[in-house]
């Protein structure tokens, strides 16, 4: 599938790539990266920013050994994302494709070039997943054309949801549950509120009270977010075999109309 726009980031800049020039598999190298030089890039150069529960990181390299993309396979926020979407009882049958950005130095359809192979790494990585869920939130402008180009089966769009944002950033729901529970990991996503510019919780103040508190002063800010289009890529025989019974939807062909300042068909988007 050629396209004549293909959307890259970097500096956490949307950019629009124009040429007709299409990639040269010869001149990327792909492989395992680790953790950390995946994270540093995800800050650097992705709109979210921070980095998932990740399980496989795969890295594209151009001229130079160069870093020019990553893809992040994380474990999802709910077991029930993989029963749901790849039909597999399991849930360490699948896991989500959480992060997906190339930077513009990568030539179009450099997408699915890249995630078609950084697929057979995470078999290599880990054989028992079969199955990958990803979502494209449209409220960003992405529609999913890059999983259609792979043949992704549409399984769903969820219902529209209230999020928190912060500094023009939507916050996890992940991130909020660690900081209301006080689980492992709760101390680094407060510091990752604090980079937003929120101020710190007060001595003695429980974590909780601490988001109230941000919630009342309109540092953290409510918003309805529009659904998400949710895909599965069925990696393996059987992951096509027990798709047979879910949903196949019609592939999405615009942005919704609520969205008037996007640009209509995005393809290739991350």
């Amino acid at each position: 599938m050629e396209t004549t726009r293909s959307q890259r980031w970097r500096e956490r800049r949307a950019l629009w790539a124009h040429d007709l020039t299409v990639i040269d598999p010869k001149a990327y190298t792909i492989d395992v990266i680790d953790h950390n030089v995946a994270r540093a890039f995800i800050e650097q150069h992705h709109y979210l920013q921070s980095y998932p529960a990740a399980r496989v990181a795969v890295g594209l390299f151009g001229r130079n050994a160069v870093l020019e993309g990553v893809a992040v396979f994380a474990v999802p926020t709910t077991n029930a994302v993989i029963t749901r979407h790849t039909g597999f009882d399991d849930p360490e049958s699948g896991c989500v494709l959480a992060r997906l950005i190339l930077t513009d130095a990568v030539p179009q359809n450099g997408e699915s070039f890249f995630v078609a192979r950084a697929f057979r790494h995470l078999r290599r990585e880990r054989p028992n997943i079969e199955a990958v869920v990803s979502y494209s939130d449209p409220g960003a402008g992405h529609i999913g054309r890059v999983y259609c180009a792979l043949s992704a089966a549409h399984r769903a769009v969820t219902s529209p949801r209230t999020v928190l944002r912060a500094a023009g950033k939507t916050i996890s729901g992940r991130t909020l549950s660690k900081i209301r529970l006080g689980e492992q990991g709760h101390v680094g996503a407060i510091g990752g509120l604090v980079a937003l510019g929120l101020p710190r919780p007060k001595m003695f103040e429980d974590p909780s009270a601490w988001l109230w508190r941000l919630e009342r002063e309109r540092l953290l800010v409510r918003h309805r977010q529009a659904g998400l289009y949710a895909y599965c890529f069925e990696l393996t025989r059987e992951a096509r075999r027990r798709g047979r019974a879910l949903p196949r939807l019609p592939y999405p062909k615009a942005l919704p109309l609520a969205h008037p300042t996007l640009p209509l068909f995005p393809p290739q988007e991350i």
